[in-house]
């Protein structure tokens, strides 16, 4: 009986690593679209502002702490159950993600917000070139101003990004 119920445990243990790189950073993959962000939790990704999207996420940190807490304890007869609640959060998560996506691709205040965002990308890339430029050829006088308009362009930058995010939250699916 008790060696029935340590092989339930160790074969549940080996699939948690499985499962849990759907919470990895970095490991959003298809339905996320999560290439440059850091990941489904505890990161920012582009829909994390929204509260749909947040309470997802919290719905599957719960049932991952479950299947943690259930795999520890050796409640190995709760593990698959565990699992079914994390690829059903998981499913929800990336269903709402989609309808946000359509919803954002709808929305003039995210569109506008976005190319604001776009257009910030490029001016601090060119500020960054000047600087790096000025550095090389000595010129402390231009590398005084090129550091002065990189934090006024950065400045404006996370501004963008705060407009950015808010437009995300207001959208509701």
């Amino acid at each position: 009986m008790k060696r029935k119920f340590l092989a339930a445990a160790f074969l549940a243990a080996l699939s948690i690593p499985l499962i849990v790189t759907a919470q990895a950073p970095g490991g959003g993959g298809p339905g996320g679209g999560m290439g440059r962000m850091h990941g489904m939790h505890g990161g920012h990704d582009r829909f994390s502002s929204n509260p749909t999207i947040a309470a997802d996420k919290t719905a599957l940190d719960e049932a991952f702490a479950q299947l943690r807490t259930d795999a520890k304890a050796g409640n190995a007869a709760a593990v698959a159950t565990d699992q079914a609640a994390i690829t059903a959060a998981l499913g929800k998560l990336q269903a709402d993600r989609t309808a946000l996506h359509t919803a954002l691709q709808s929305n003039a205040a995210v569109q506008a917000a976005k190319a604001a965002v776009k257009a910030d990308h490029l001016v601090l890339e060119r500020d960054r070139t000047q600087l790096r430029s000025d550095q090389i050829a000595g010129n402390e006088a231009a590398v005084a101003a090129d550091k002065q308009a990189l934090a006024a362009d950065m400045a404006k930058m996370r501004a963008d990004l705060k407009a950015l995010g808010d437009a995300v939250a207001a959208v509701t699916i």
